[in-house]
C-alpha cells in the first residue's frame, strides 16, 4: 500500500455513554443539578458534563466507581452586547470566560487544559447573533469539535459546516464531530450522545479519548468502527442503512445491514461513517487517508 490510515479507534478499552452538553437551574434548565445527573444516570450513561451558561456548576453527590459528573462551561463569545453572540462549549475547565475573542477563548481553554466546542454553530438565537458561520469553522484553530447534533440546530447544515473544518484542518489538526442534548427540559434529554472508547472510568483516560477522536455520535444506534489493513469496517447491533463517505462527498459504500466494509483505495482523502435506523442516527469520525507507506 502507498497510503496510511488513521484510525482513531485504534485503542484499548470499552464505549462508554458520555454526555457533553446539558443545563440545570443554576442557569436555565429546568431541573436542579442532582436531579438531573440523577436521571443521566440512571439512564446509563458514566461520565456528564453540566455546562450552564457562563458558569461552572459542581454536583459531586453522585459520583462513584460507574459514574462521573464532570465541570464544563457554555460561555457566550460577545463581539457587543453580553447577551449576544455564539456559544463556545468548554470542558475540563474550572471557570468560565468573561471577555476574549472566539480564538482568545479557545486559546485559554488548551491552556486550562480543556476541550473546547463550537456550540449548536446553525443557531440563530441570541438576534441572529448565534451563528458559527463558516468562515469561523474555517478560520479558528484548536478547537476540539463542532456539534452536528443539537435540538436548537440543523444537523445538516452543522455537519456541512464540520465537513468545512475537516477539509481546512486534515489530519494534522483534528476536528471532531459530537451528538448533544444541550437539555432544558424533559423533552430534550437523552436525545443525542457519545460513545467513547476509554480503558477505565476516570477523567483523564475520558479527556484522553475525546481529544483522539475514539468516539461516535449517535441519536440511538450502537456501532463499532475500525480499520485493518486496507480495509475499514462499521458493525451495527440492528439492521443500519449506512453508508461510506470520502472527503469530496462521495459514496464509496453503501448498504442496510449491520456489517459495512470498503477497501480503501487511495485517493479517498478520508472517509466517514453515518447511518440510519428506526432507532435514530450515528455518525463515526473520520479515517483519513495519507500518503505513504503503511
Amino acid at each position: 500500500m502507498n497510503f496510511r490510515i488513521h484510525d482513531p479507534y485504534a485503542v484499548p478499552g470499552e464505549y462508554r455513554k458520555v454526555q457533553l452538553h446539558c443545563h440545570t437551574t443554576e442557569s436555565d434548565g429546568r431541573f436542579d443539578p442532582r436531579e438531573l445527573l440523577r436521571m443521566y444516570k440512571e439512564a446509563g450513561y458514566t461520565f456528564v458534563f453540566i455546562t450552564d451558561h457562563n458558569r461552572v456548576t459542581r454536583c459531586d453527590d453522585l459520583n462513584d466507581d460507574t459514574f462521573l459528573a464532570l465541570p464544563g462551561t457554555e460561555d457566550t463569545v460577545s463581539y457587543l452586547l453580553p447577551p449576544l453572540g455564539p456559544h463556545l462549549g468548554r470542558l475540563f475547565v474550572d471557570q468560565p470566560t468573561r471577555r476574549g475573542t472566539a480564538q482568545e477563548r479557545i486559546d485559554r481553554t488548551a491552556e486550562e487544559g480543556g476541550l473546547a466546542a463550537l456550540c449548536h454553530p446553525s443557531w440563530t438565537g441570541n438576534l441572529w447573533t448565534g451563528t458559527w458561520s463558516q468562515r469561523a469553522v474555517t478560520g479558528l484553530r484548536a478547537y476540539n469539535f463542532v456539534e452536528i447534533v443539537n435540538p436548537h440546530s440543523d444537523t445538516f447544515e452543522d455537519t456541512a459546516r464540520w465537513e468545512a473544518a475537516l477539509h481546512k484542518r486534515g489530519p494534522e489538526s483534528p476536528v471532531w464531530a459530537v451528538a448533544v442534548d444541550d437539555c432544558h427540559r424533559s423533552d430534550q434529554f437523552n436525545r443525542a450522545w457519545v460513545m467513547v472508547r476509554v480503558v477505565e472510568r476516570s477523567p483523564r483516560a475520558l479527556k484522553a479519548a475525546l481529544a483522539a477522536g475514539a468516539f461516535y455520535a449517535s441519536t440511538g444506534p450502537d456501532g463499532r468502527f475500525g480499520a485493518a489493513g486496507a480495509m475499514i469496517s462499521a458493525e451495527f447491533k440492528e439492521v443500519v442503512e449506512a453508508r461510506m463517505l470520502d472527503r469530496q462527498g462521495r459514496v464509496r459504500a453503501a448498504g442496510r445491514e449491520a456489517t459495512l466494509r470498503y477497501r480503501v483505495q487511495g485517493d479517498e482523502g478520508y472517509l466517514r461513517v453515518d447511518g440510519i435506523s428506526p432507532r435514530g442516527r450515528i455518525w463515526s469520525q473520520p479515517f483519513w487517508v495519507v500518503p505513504g507507506p503503511c
